[in-house]
């Protein structure tokens, strides 16, 4: 599947209705340019799915994609043709950059938690001439480092020694996301691909998380973190699950 398409009329429009409120203005290049270019650059917003394809590893992305809301995997196919799970996106993360410089995307981008991004076209970005303004720029190389960031961040959190470490670091990381103690999951088949164990597994961690009182679920597709218990689980030295 690919992502959808909602054309919102008029991109002087969408930022005074959208952007102007947007939860992810801090590190959005789009919410740095000045209104009155706004309008050339044919800003657009789209709405994803859990198993909607926003890029694929080895094209040549033609816009910038600014994640709204929601959450996308990043899978890589090795040049031996293994495919890897190795990270998660979500809302404020700048994709679709290598486009720029004329590169293949080096990771399919999958969507694993319903959500919206805005479009940024990378020919009118060059008509605009925001790609030779050096305050643009440096936005743009701003948002570039934090997806960066993002997933160092998920690779040391999610690296732990045991299921239930590796859990524990990917409830935080995707607290982190969706700045929510309250995590929305994606499916438990897609959490145990990302830290490579099995469904099975993973229901046993969360069991075992929520007995030490780590997480409460709230309803079928939402948990409540208790921070001081997680952060503790993942630097004990003597984890609760094995593998």
């Amino acid at each position: 599947m690919t992502a959808c398409s909602t054309v919102v009329t008029g991109a002087a429009a969408l930022v005074n209705q959208h952007c102007r409120h947007c939860s992810v203005q801090q590190p959005c290049p789009v919410n740095r340019i000045q209104g009155d270019r706004v309008p050339e650059l044919q800003l657009k917003e789209h709405s994803f799915r859990a198993g909607d394809v926003l890029e694929n590893q080895g094209s040549t992305s033609t816009a910038l994609r600014i994640i709204k809301s929601g959450a996308t995997l990043l899978r890589r196919e090795s040049r031996y043709g293994n495919r890897q799970s190795i990270g998660v996106f979500g809302r404020g993360t700048v994709i679709g950059s290598f486009g720029l410089l004329g590169r293949p995307n080096p990771v399919t981008q999958i969507g694993i938690l319903d959500g919206r991004y805005c479009e940024l076209p990378a020919a009118a970005l060059r008509r605009s001439g925001l790609l030779e303004d050096p305050v643009f720029l440096g936005h743009l190389s701003e948002a570039m480092a934090l997806a960066i960031e993002s997933h160092c961040n998920w690779y040391q959190l999610s690296s732990g020694d045991s299921v239930a470490r590796q859990l524990a670091g990917a409830l935080m990381h995707l607290s982190d996301l969706q700045s929510s103690l309250r995590v929305r999951l994606p499916k438990q088949t897609i959490l145990a691909d990302l830290l490579g164990t099995t469904r099975e597994s993973i229901t046993r961690a969360f069991a075992r998380l929520e007995k030490e009182g780590d997480v409460s679920r709230f309803g079928r597709y939402y948990c409540d973190l208790n921070v001081p218990r997680l952060a503790q689980t993942i630097k004990a030295t003597n984890p609760p699950l094995t593998q």
